[in-house]
């Protein structure tokens, strides 16, 4: 009899947590999955439906044991998206808080363009490079978990930042972000950032590793102060004066020369956005026949 009482105990008390269990279990399983969007492109809106369905799938799960990684994961499996927050309401919700990436640049791949948000993360492709800030010259990235690395990736990341800061809206006015390794330059020592403005003047940074965020800086304040007139030409380098320890841009004014026949380039596209193809219209020499002497 005793040992039929202890049994019966145990399966009561077996019972019990069975049935408090199931009531927790109905209590705190995700009835809603809140994700919150916020999108800039229509594409992203189309993503961000797609991925709401995917979400939809922690439906009917356990709160209480619900891996909050796992739902980010999920949603950080869209390369076009940025995980804010992941977060649970108890009894019933999970809230995800999502961001689309904003593209930012354009790196040229086998079948076209990869397009890079402000974080250098691909986040899809393209057939052209001209909405785009275009990385040209001797940039040779590689891809970590879906974001670029190698050499001058991060200071081509602080250069964006200083530009979002200071510019708003960095394509409205840049048109591309050319790397010169000093390998492949005879003209100095330094390795260079070119940036091409869609106005014409050209910005240049030497020595791109060392302090890239103040030279940045001080060369684009410099170009914000130029009249419109003077933003159509003329190169402003930014470098750090040895003396002061302070970042300094200067604007110059150059024009080009054919060394063969003295033909002076004066199209309105600035000279070095010309591609390597163009021959002066006077007597067919190559473009690197050209030279470029100062004026101011």
């Amino acid at each position: 009899m005793k040992k039929r009482a202890i049994l019966t105990t145990v399966v009561a008390f077996l019972l019990l947590v069975a049935v408090i269990a199931a009531g927790l279990n109905a209590v705190f399983t995700v009835t809603y999955v809140n994700a919150r969007f916020l999108t800039y492109t229509e594409e992203g809106e189309t993503a961000a439906r797609e991925l709401k369905e995917d979400l939809n799938e922690y439906l009917g799960k356990s709160t209480t044991f619900l891996d909050l990684e796992e739902v980010r994961a999920a949603a950080e499996a869209y390369s076009r998206f940025r995980v804010v927050s992941v977060g649970k309401e108890y009894p019933a919700s999970v809230v995800v808080e999502i961001v689309e990436r904003r593209a930012a640049f354009a790196l040229a791949a086998s079948d076209g363009w990869d397009v890079l948000d402000a974080d250098g993360v691909r986040i899809g492709s393209s057939d052209s490079a001209d909405t785009y800030m275009e990385l040209k010259g001797d940039f040779s990235f590689s891809y970590e978990n879906g974001a670029i690395t190698g050499p001058y990736a991060a200071q081509l990341l602080e250069l964006y930042d200083v530009l979002s800061e200071l510019l708003g809206e960095p394509r409205a006015n840049i048109v591309s972000v050319m790397f010169e390794d000093n390998e492949n330059t005879a003209t100095d020592a330094f390795d260079r950032f070119r940036i091409a403005t869609r106005e014409g003047v050209e910005i240049v940074i030497r020595d791109p590793a060392v302090r890239i965020a103040d030279k940045a800086r001080a060369a684009v304040e410099l170009y914000l102060s130029l009249s419109e007139n003077e933003r159509v030409c003329g190169t402003i380098n930014s470098v750090i004066v040895e003396e002061t320890g302070k970042a300094s841009a200067q604007w110059s004014l150059y024009k080009y020369v054919c060394k063969n026949c003295d033909y002076e380039y004066k199209d309105n596209i600035p000279f070095r956005q010309l591609p390597d193809s163009w021959v002066c219209p006077s007597c067919g020499a190559s473009k690197s026949t050209f030279e470029e002497i100062l004026i101011r």
